[in-house]
């Protein structure tokens, strides 16, 4: 009888008891001799390096060790990195790919929670929900200083860039009935198709779209994506969302669009830092919601997360190849 493989799970404390639950440990357990991390704190490179000799498959969390060369020579047996978060990219090396390890994310879990989330500022934002709230908390009703509130039925609405989260968000705007236009240098015109879009320039989307909503990857030639330039393109009268990272919009040249009171924003992310500091400019603009980078799942649903890393561990073991297993060339342009 073949030995079981080995797997090796890098989550501890509070964050192992929301990943792996009963039915996500059982799972693991009915097909790999399951290790659990025993230190009660994260594990150095050096202690993962002591643990993957014989290790065929590891799932990774938010505060992993990086599988560094010298970690990926101690682990000749290791055939997958399975991560439990989102942005797998600083806790793998190029020597993880030069061994043809498979690596895999929960991005693909975590972006139906963005999609969510991303609608839900779209809608709130159009509706004028948190500015309604405030006047009626003030003692008001109706405040005639407020434009009116828009819908999204039968909008134009841009996307720019169509991964994961993008797709999602595509997802849940069809009941909207919209007409989609999406930019992704890297998204084939047959999968834009397929959601219902069509590929249109940046410009664009930013001159004709009541609703622009960001979903490109934080790598250098994203950053300021939306400079003062490009942001004084967007017409009165629209929204930007970004539910994807702060960098690709130049804050300070968003801060004085904004207060020109133009266009509307909701924002879930913030460049150069979070948290967004107290006396932030940002902070009092009320034609702006902001999060505070709540796009994620919520506690209740990180058990996704594990049953899916648990499940591209299932597959490898059973000499196949997970779907989105995630290859150099990707990561290359990945957050």
């Amino acid at each position: 009888m073949a030995a079981r493989p080995a797997v090796l799970v890098l989550a501890h404390g509070d964050l192992f008891t929301e990943l792996f639950p009963d039915p996500v440990r059982a799972r693991l357990e009915s097909f790999a001799d399951a290790r659990y991390s025993d230190l009660g704190r994260g594990m150095t490179q050096e202690e993962l390096q002591e643990r993957v000799a014989d290790v065929t498959g590891c799932i990774t969390t938010w505060g992993s060790p990086k599988f560094t060369p010298a970690v990926i020579g101690n682990a000749p047996k290791l055939k997958i990195i399975a991560h439990a978060a989102g942005t797998v990219k600083p806790f793998v090396s190029d020597a993880v790919f030069e061994r043809n390890i498979v690596v895999t994310s929960a991005a693909p879990i975590i972006a139906r929670y963005v999609g969510e989330m991303a609608l839900m500022l779209t809608l709130s934002s159009l509706r004028m929900v948190t500015r309604q709230d405030r006047v009626i908390k003030g003692g008001g009703w109706h405040d005639s200083s407020l434009d009116e509130p828009r819908t999204l039925l039968e909008q134009r609405v841009g996307l720019i860039g169509f991964g994961s989260t993008g797709r999602e968000f595509a997802k849940v705007l069809k009941p909207f009935n919209v007409e989609l236009l999406i930019h992704d240098p890297f998204a084939d015109a047959s999968v834009i198709e397929e959601f219902g879009g069509r590929a249109a320039g940046i410009e664009e989307i930013l001159t004709s779209c009541r609703v622009i909503s960001l979903h490109a990857a934080s790598i250098p030639s994203t950053r300021h994506l939306l400079n003062a330039e490009r942001l004084r393109m967007i017409p009165a009268g629209s929204l930007l969302v970004n539910t994807a990272r702060g960098s690709l919009i130049d804050t300070d040249a968003l801060v004085a669009e904004l207060k020109t009171g133009r266009f509307t924003a909701a924002l879930d992310v913030f460049d150069p830092d979070e948290p967004l500091p107290l006396d932030h400019p940002l902070r009092a603009l009320p034609n702006v919601i902001l999060t505070p980078h709540a796009s994620g799942p919520v506690r209740e649903r990180y058990w996704e997360m594990a049953m899916g890393a648990v499940e591209n561990i299932r597959l490898v073991c059973s000499g196949k190849t997970p779907p989105g297993a995630i290859t150099a060339e990707q990561i290359a342009r990945m957050a």
